[in-house]
């Protein structure tokens, strides 16, 4: 077997040694020339930022215009640390412009990681070695790599085994050999963890329970206990024989028979103990974390595209927990707000994104609304949002909430994203646990120009109904804006919208179904829409 070793290294040396390398400096197929009217030579590699050399001389870095360089032939050399230099020639003629585009190829050199046991260690049917090699974090497939040239970490671990990891300087074009001697590892539990310390069983599917996760080093058993505020065992899970790293349950919050459990806090021990391969005594290792059922939790999809959480014109009070998040995308047809004056000459599409950070909840969205004819609006927006009264006795939430948006149009975007600077303070009446009545009055500073130009602010009033149940929510929603004026104040447009997301268990699939009208003045229209989403 060692002798088999010795002679792969040098089939594979002798490969690198004898096969000529590909000429650095051919044009590769990534490549681009174009000759277009005009005069001169332009230079461009990606990445950019490449020394140039024409005909031993520096000229700059890329993307390089030479717009008076004369008629004739060069050679162009193109230079940069951690790439493969290129050589090529160019012809420039008279009333040519050349336009030259370079993929730079990056430097490697060859690592070959030989992975041994240590001599006192088991065989492989006792300890199987299935080792994973990482270069700078990154996972590779090996034994032999290519790795960009300079200093890398190649590290080498297997479940049951010690990690090793060595520093390499990786030359351009060379060759090493790099062995690794691993050894049994020591019983270690780690990395103990609820992926949703609090959470709602009546939410839909995987949105109603909690991961229980740690890690493991080597082979071995264990079980999970869940006990309540006084102590009493409700929930018990023994794993098999641990065979990789990465361990952990689902919990729904309910017992052994199915039985729902009350609100409260939950204790989860998580036991395990080693299983020796040399005939030890076993290593016991325990850790546990505390997780909370909490009815409060509502974990549903909301209307991300005005870059505010709530429904299609109004946002609302309600946040995500921590370690939720939602992913939404839409596109808009017939003829939305502020869209082609036709019905059915754009489909404006957005795509947003929700998730909480500490003490606020934030949302971002993109806008664009293309044009069958050509051209396209884009508009971006952000917002923070902070609950500060949580339905208890009285079914009242409460939330302020600031949000930022621009629109290269300056004007408000088909999905109700404004421009400029607005401050909302979403409410919400919950009846009976399954509608809310909703209002949000707001100020927003704004101005033609889509910045905060305007020295009054104006007026916004939006509102709704919401209803929500364990695996569909949607509702109906209005926005009404309000210009202060000199001598009256003159009322925007009145925008109606209603909405139904459908997320059914057991995947966290959302589909969207959208409808609407407006009003501004002489003018109205009306649109449909859908989309898809992702929330956990």
């Amino acid at each position: 077997m060692e002798q088999w070793k010795h002679l792969r290294c040098l089939l594979i040396c002798g490969f690198f040694f004898f096969v000529p390398p590909a000429e650095p400096n051919s044009m590769l197929s990534a490549d681009t020339i174009e000759e277009h009217n005009g005069a001169g030579l332009v230079i461009k590699s990606v990445p950019s930022g490449a020394n140039v050399y024409i005909d031993g001389i520096a000229r700059g870095v890329t993307p390089l215009n030479l717009p008076s360089i004369p008629e004739g032939s060069y050679t162009v050399r193109l230079r940069k640390d951690g790439y493969v230099d290129r050589r090529f020639k160019v012809q420039i003629r008279e009333e040519s412009r050349l336009v030259v585009s370079i993929d730079l190829e990056e430097a490697q050199g060859h690592v070959f990681v030989e992975i041994e046991r240590s001599p006192e260690s088991p065989p492989e049917e006792t300890l199987p070695l299935r080792a994973e090699i990482f270069v700078d974090g990154s996972a590779k497939t090996g034994p032999l790599l290519n790795i960009p040239v300079g200093y890398r970490t190649i590290l080498v671990r297997a479940f049951g085994w010690e990690e090793v990891s060595r520093m390499v300087y990786v030359i351009e074009g060379g060759f090493q050999r790099l062995r690794f001697n691993l050894v049994p590892a020591e019983f270690r539990l780690s990395k103990v963890a609820a992926r949703r310390p609090r959470f709602n069983p009546a939410n839909s599917g995987t949105l109603g329970s909690t991961e229980l996760a740690f890690e493991v080093s080597a082979p071995g058993r264990g079980s999970v206990t869940i006990t309540n505020a006084g102590g009493d065992t409700v929930y018990f899970h023994e794993f098999r024989r641990f065979e990789d790293r990465a361990q952990g349950i689902a919990w729904n919050g309910r017992s052994w028979d199915g039985t729902a459990l009350p609100d409260g806090d939950y204790r989860a021990l998580i036991e395990t103990e080693s299983i020796p391969w040399d005939g030890s005594e076993p290593v016991i290792r325990r850790a546990f974390v505390m997780v909370a059922i909490d009815s409060s939790v509502q974990i549903y999809p909301l209307a991300l595209s005005s870059g505010k959480a709530g429904l299609l014109f109004t946002p609302v009070p309600d946040t995500l927990p921590s370690g939720a998040f939602q992913l939404e995308g839409n596109v808009l047809f017939g003829r939305p707000f502020t869209a082609s004056p036709e019905a059915w000459r754009s489909l404006p599409f957005s795509a947003a994104l929700r998730f909480p950070l500490p003490w606020v909840e934030a949302t971002a969205a993109l806008n664009v609304t293309p044009e069958f004819g050509g051209g396209a609006v884009s508009s971006v927006a952000g917002s923070f949002k902070r609950r500060f009264l949580k339905a208890g006795d009285l079914p009242l939430d409460m939330a302020v909430g600031f949000s930022y948006g621009w629109s290269a149009a300056g004007a408000q975007s088909p999905f109700s994203l404004d421009s400029g600077a607005e401050l909302f303070f979403p409410l919400s009446w919950r009846f009976n646990g399954t509608f809310s009545l909703l209002v949000s009055p707001a100020v927003l500073w704004t101005g033609e120009q889509g910045y905060p130009s305007e020295a009054v602010p104006r007026a916004v009033l939006t509102g709704g109904v919401l209803f929500r149940r364990p695996f569909i929510s949607g509702g109906v929603s209005f926005r009404s804006e309000f210009r202060f004026s000199h001598d009256a104040l003159r009322p925007g447009p009145l925008l109606i919208g209603a909405e139904l997301r459908l997320f059914p268990p057991p995947s966290n699939f959302i589909i969207n179904l959208l409808g609407g009208f407006w009003l501004e003045g002489s003018r109205r229209g009306g649109f449909g829409g859908a989309g898809i989403g992702l929330i956990w």
